[in-house]
Formats: structure tokens, sequence, C-alpha cells
């Protein structure tokens, strides 16, 4: 149970119509990947590929050494967890589950006790005898995972299992459905286009965009140093500023005339015209006659922990800054204030946005 999966040059499309042109990727035995992005990216495509329920047009998807192409979706040992459940409404929780065991005319006895060892690891034991219209929406969802996993499939596939529960709900499902992964082991593509769901449940993601992987990483990776700008505004939120980049004096100049130092450039920097990504917790806020850009604040959001404040550069560009909130005031709004940045933590990109020129970008689609 549990395999590597290996996307190779996979094509697919509809007509004229290409989804995916040509994607390579590795998935590793045992591991929970994320293929993240907004939606009409690919991302339920290439599950259904790899499912059976999608042709592929053009190259190879593996299970181990296995080419599954032309593999009826039967033959390939798979699991499978949706968006609406899909559990049986005339069935109990414990018929739902034995559902798939029944199918492969397995012993009585071997498969009571394999649902019964499945429902007590995805803790719905209590609601065996229940019929799916009594169970919340959390429970049914346990009840599609048990189903999909109580067969022991080689892979795990799940498409935005989540979407219909409440957001206190999904915290729960998602923390328990990491834990459930890790606790039997198999290889799990998970599909979703919350960025926060991804970085909560993920070994890798993989964030794509019109049918493209634009970078393959950990979560902190890819927070931390994005591949693009694209995977920077879509994980979290980033502002952007135009800059100068001057790595052979170690810095960035501004159009405002600041200067920041920042030796984190890649070798290969050149001078040139470059943008800037700042999270919003990497601005540090200080008095006006402080060297930085120069800021007015224009709204504040608290929310306890942290003070959320929306200010405009002098630049003219706006940007969001968030402050652990101070037991004194709040900045009132029209307050002039400068900026200055976390420097270790800011990311550069070329002025185009399509490659980050900043030191520690890690990309691991195909290892």
């Amino acid at each position: 149970m549990s395999v590597n999966i290996t996307f190779k040059n996979n094509l697919k499309k509809y007509g004229n119509n290409v989804i995916i042109p040509n994607l390579s990727l590795k998935v590793r035995k045992g591991e929970f990947f994320t293929l993240l992005g907004p939606s009409g990216c690919g991302k339920t495509t290439l599950l259904r590929m790899v499912a059976g329920f999608n042709t592929i047009e053009g190259g190879t998807i593996s299970f181990n050494d296995t080419v599954i192409n032309d593999m009826r979706p039967d033959k390939r040992n798979i699991g499978m967890v949706f968006q609406n459940y899909a559990v049986f409404p005339h069935m109990t929780v414990r018929a739902n589950v034995a559902f798939g065991l029944k199918n492969r005319r397995l012993p009585a006895d071997e498969i009571r006790q394999r649902v019964d060892k499945i429902l007590d690891t995805v803790r719905i034991s209590e609601y065996a005898d229940r019929l799916p219209e009594r169970l919340s929406g959390g429970q049914q969802q346990r009840v599609a995972l048990a189903r999909a996993i109580v067969i022991e499939p080689d892979v795990l596939l799940m498409d935005e299992p989540l979407s219909n529960l409440d957001a206190k709900l999904r915290i729960e499902m998602r923390n328990a459905i990491r834990e459930i992964q890790k606790s039997v082991g198999i290889t799990t593509i998970y599909v979703t286009h919350d960025q926060e769901e991804a970085m909560a449940v993920s070994d890798r993601i993989a964030v794509m965009d019109k049918g493209v992987i634009q970078h393959v990483a950990t979560p902190k990776s890819l927070y931390q140093r994005p591949a693009n700008l694209f995977v920077a505004n879509f994980i979290g939120h980033s502002n952007t500023m135009e800059a100068k980049a001057v790595p052979q004096e170690n810095k960035l100049r501004f159009s405002t005339g600041y200067e920041l130092p920042f030796d984190n450039f890649v070798r290969e920097a050149e001078e040139d015209d470059v943008l800037v990504s700042v999270r919003p917790e990497e601005f540090i806020i200080q008095e006006e006659d402080k060297p930085g850009i120069r800021a007015k604040v224009l709204s504040s959001v608290f929310l306890g922990l942290n003070t959320t404040y929306f200010v405009r550069l002098e630049s003219g560009e706006t940007a969001q800054i968030i402050e652990e909130s101070s037991i004194s005031s709040i900045i009132p709004e029209g307050t002039t204030v400068s900026l200055s940045m976390k420097r270790e933590k800011i990311n550069v990109f070329t002025s185009s946005g399509d490659r980050s020129i900043t030191k520690g970008v890690m990309d691991d689609a195909e290892k």
C-alpha cells in the first residue's frame, strides 16, 4: 500500500483547448501532496487524470514503475473523497464504509474487522448504525474518508473535500484528515483553492496557474521564498513595489530615493529594474523622521493580537501592514509614518515578476 506517482510531460486538451500543456511532477510515497491554485487552473483535471476519469492526450502517469494511462479506473486501487461526500443516503454508516469491501468479495469476518478498525481511526464508531441524514457535515465527511481508506488503496485522491463545511468545522476536519493520513501512510493528492488549508495539511504543495506548475515546495519555502510573483501573491498577501537592484553594492534603490541594504541577491543578479515583494508583517512602522519610505495611514483594523494598517506610500501605491497590537493607542488615520523592512525576509523579482532573484528559492517538482 502506498506508491510513488510520476507525471511525465502530461498533456490534457479538449478539442483545440489545451488545459495542461506539459506537466512533469513526482509525488513521493506516503506524502500528503496538495495541488493549489485558482479556479480553472487545471488542478481537478489533473486529479481526474490520475483517477482515470479523464483521458491523457500526451505523456505518462506512473504508480511506481507501472504506467496507468490505459488502466481502467477500478483497477488502479484508488480511494476518492469528493466535495459532496457522495455517501449513500439509504445505508447506515457501517454499510457505507463496508460497500467497497463487499464489492471485492472479502469474507464477512474480515469486512467487519476492517470496518470497525477504520471507524475507530476516523472517530465515528458511535455512529456506526446511523443513517447519513442524522449526521453533521463533518461526520458525513469522515464516513466518506473511512470508505475511501478501508479498501487500503495505493493512492488517496481528495477534491475540495472541505468546501461545503463551515469555517470552524473546516479547521477541525483538516486537522483530522492530516492526522488520519499520517497514521495510515497513504500517498495522498489533495486539491484545494484555499491557501491556508493547503499550508495546514501538506508535506509539499504545487501552485498551479493555467495548467502550469509555478512552484513546488514545502509550505514554509513557498511562503518565505516564492519562485515568482504569482506564487508570492497567491500564497498569503504581498505588497509589491518597484525598485532598482544594485547587486554590486548590495542594496535596493527605491523610486523615492530610499536605499535598503540587501545582500540576498542570487549570484547572477545584475543591476536592473525589479519588483520588491514585502508581506504585511515584514514592514516596520517608524516615526516620520526615521530613514525609510514615507507613508500616510489611511485606516486601521484592530484584530486583537494584531492590528492591520492600510497606508498610501509616497509613490502613490497603497500597502497593507500587520503589526502586533500595542497596549497603547492605534496610530490615527492621516498620520505620516516612515516604513522600513525586515530585509532578510523580503523577496525580489525580475521586472516581469516571472522569476525570483533572491537567494533561498527551492523548487523540487521532479525530485
